[in-house]
């Protein structure tokens, strides 16, 4: 499976982010577990989705 780096800037740190995802249209559940966790954060939004813990 070919993977897709997403980029992600914390919304209060700016801090940015860099993820390996299969599919940045639409994140698994263990990807968004994954970054949420390494961004220390709940929920996270990427192209135009919300995802939540």
């Amino acid at each position: 499976m070919k993977k897709t780096e997403i980029k992600i800037t914390h919304q209060f740190e700016k801090t940015v982010h860099r993820f390996m995802v299969v599919n940045p249209e639409k994140l698994s559940n263990e990807e968004v577990i994954k970054i949420c966790k390494e961004m220390n954060v709940t929920s996270v939004f990427v192209n135009g989705r919300l995802y939540k813990l």
